[in-house]
């Protein structure tokens, strides 16, 4: 089903973190795998509130639908390291709502994903979420084809990791193979790597 036109998608600014992160915890609640990591269905606001300023909305882009949907990628070249006040006030919500042990969970995880990215450049899709109300309804395509755009331009292939099996057609229709299963600790749902060629499917 086509997203409505009504509903415009433009690129993310800085100042948009917050609305990014509503957005966010809102179609992230009851993801598989961020709630093994987090202990509760519910993430944080401040942990896509933080990464967003700190990062992918710093030296990174997205793309939002306003109060609907919204992504964060970060382009070839670029590290995803927190500066030291986001992550300070990261963790701190972290052990604030979900307790100490989920910073640990978090830490484990974090490395086993950058240990997991391709070895050549590619553009990284964070995160796209639709909120709830919204989903089936094509923002979910729509809005991903607005970086895998800005990736075919820079001739780079992209990827992801697919914590969702539900998600997991979307991104095939959009290009993307699974390269196989990331090694989360034992109990943990799967995480999928999934990447895409240079204009595939276009």
């Amino acid at each position: 089903m086509d997203a409505s036109p009504d509903i415009a998608i433009r690129e993310a600014r800085p100042d948009d973190a917050g609305a990014v992160a509503d957005i966010l915890t809102d179609a992230f609640t009851g993801d598989p795998v961020l709630s093994w990591m987090l202990g509760r269905p519910r993430p944080p606001r401040e942990f896509f509130l933080e990464l967003a300023k700190g990062i992918y909305l710093a030296r990174g882009f997205g793309h939002i639908a306003e109060g609907v949907a919204a992504t964060l990628w970060l382009p070839s070249g670029e590290k995803p390291t927190l500066p030291l006040i986001n992550e300070l006030r990261l963790a701190l919500a972290l052990v604030r709502d979900c307790g100490v042990g989920t910073v640990i969970r978090a830490l484990k995880v974090g490395e086993i994903v950058a240990a997991g990215h391709p070895k050549s450049p590619h553009y990284y899709l964070f995160a796209v979420g639709v909120r709830a109300s919204f989903k089936g309804r094509g923002y979910g395509g729509r809005i991903l084809r607005e970086g895998l755009s800005r990736a075919d331009g820079a001739r780079a292939v992209a990827y992801l990791e697919n914590s969702n099996p539900r998600n997991t057609p979307l991104y095939q229709r959009l290009g993307f193979d699974i390269k196989g299963e990331l090694g989360l600790p034992t109990g943990a749902p799967p995480l999928l790597a999934m990447q895409r060629e240079q204009s595939a499917g276009a």
